[in-house]
């Protein structure tokens, strides 16, 4: 599933330069907002995680998102399998923090995901530059690496590299503790 995720959120980075490349080309400055980019995300994964359903498998998206069937539920975003009505599992969750870039508030809202039993967890946050990701990720890395782990996880950490107008992400795999 991080591959898709990936896959979506390259769509995002191509859409984001194409806006900023026909803005200049008309003399225009853009600027992909936080509070934008948040929505962006959001949209994105709610729309493309429930067309995941299939009749053995139905999926529900649930953030502040357009498209999400909710508003956020613990996570800035959640997706519910369901069979039936009954709720059988959490294949993925996601922290979208784009407002705040200083290493503490990252790793604060990072440590929520280390909580949860979902099969895949994304967190995405923002730097101006790759060294202010390489130094997050490096306490990401720490956190993940110091957490006891109940059960067997996929880390998907990617930041949205303002300087370059790209996201930057690494996997990390995490086996029961």
């Amino acid at each position: 599933m991080l591959s898709q995720v990936e896959s979506w959120l390259n769509e995002l980075e191509v859409i984001a330069k194409g806006n900023k490349a026909n803005a200049n080309a008309s003399g225009q400055k853009y600027i992909w907002y936080s509070a934008q980019k948040n929505k962006d995300i959001k949209s994105k994964f709610a729309d493309k995680c429930e067309r995941l359903s299939t009749d053995a498998r139905q999926f529900k998206a649930r953030s502040s998102g357009d498209g999400g069937s909710g508003g956020e539920w613990l996570y800035d975003f959640t997706l519910w399998e369901f069979s039936g009505k009954n709720l059988i599992g959490i294949p993925l969750v996601a922290e979208i923090e784009m407002s705040d870039s200083k290493s503490g508030g990252l790793v604060y809202d990072f440590n929520k995901l280390l909580q949860s039993d979902a099969d895949n967890k994304v967190f995405i946050f923002q730097q101006k530059s790759k060294s202010g990701f390489c130094e997050i990720l490096k306490d990401i890395e720490a956190a993940i690496k110091n957490y006891a782990h109940k059960v067997p996880s996929e880390y998907l950490v990617s930041c949205w590299i303002m300087s370059e107008y790209k996201f930057l992400s690494k996997r990390v795999s995490v086996s029961r503790s």
